[in-house]
């Protein structure tokens, strides 16, 4: 028995290190074109009509890299634990605009705790 509370013990510290890595590690990289072509056309798509989503694309792009932009610049400043929250490739289409406003939100709700 005491040797499965070790392995159990030894396994749940290795997947708090493999976590902590990943939320120290630098910003995934996402492919902003492909992400981006892929939105167009699924809002052409659901709209059922090809002229509605004119420049999606193109604004898609724009807003994906100034997000990018801004999160590699306070990427050092970003808590581990927002991290590990809020930046999850694997978890669905991945877009930088959405795990910044995970981040500001996360950050948000720290201040008003805090009562700042």
């Amino acid at each position: 028995m005491a040797l499965q509370s070790k392995a159990a013990l030894a396994a749940a510290a290795l997947i708090v290190s493999a976590l902590a890595a990943l939320a120290q590690s630098a910003l995934p990289t996402i492919d902003i074109e492909k992400q981006c072509r892929n939105r167009a056309k699924a809002s052409q798509e659901l709209m059922g009509d090809k002229t509605v989503p004119a420049g999606l694309y193109e604004r898609c792009k724009k807003s994906e890299e100034e997000a990018k932009a801004a999160m590699v610049k306070a990427w050092k400043d970003i808590p581990a634990k927002y991290r590990t929250m809020c930046i999850r490739p694997a978890d669905h289409s991945p877009s930088y605009v959405e795990w910044i406003a995970c981040l500001e939100m996360n950050i948000g709700v720290k201040k008003l705790r805090s009562g700042n």
